[in-house]
């Protein structure tokens, strides 16, 4: 008769570095697949690591590290980040994003939005 198989519970870091980690992908603009190919990983292993249920190696820590255009010090950073800065972070990618790409129509809607927010600084 096989033995269930036993959960390792994990250190409080590897939850603060899950949560880390899926903060900075999403305020990239991410998927998990997209991170998981920069990273030469499996979306199902970058599920499990921002899930808290897997510990990386150093070596993948710098590898994802760089998928997401920062350092490994601030991926494994035991203080939560500012919502605020990490929602700034993605509204300039998105920002950036669309208006590289942008067409005449895309800039005729989007002008009034960007008008809009401007008057109400």
């Amino acid at each position: 008769m096989r033995r269930p198989k036993r959960r390792i519970r994990q250190a409080e870091i590897v939850g603060l570095f899950a949560v880390r980690l899926r903060e900075l992908r999403v305020s990239r603009g991410m998927t998990q697949a997209e991170l998981a190919r920069q990273a030469q990983v499996t979306v199902s292993y970058i599920w499990r690591l921002e899930t808290g249920s897997a510990a990386p190696g150093i070596d993948l820590v710098d590898r994802l590290a760089q998928a997401l255009g920062t350092t490994a010090a601030e991926l494994i950073s035991t203080s939560p980040p500012d919502p605020v800065s990490v929602l700034r972070e993605q509204a300039k990618r998105l920002f950036e994003s669309i208006i590289t790409s942008a067409d005449r129509y895309d800039l005729l809607a989007l002008n009034p939005i960007l008008a809009r927010f401007n008057r109400t600084r």
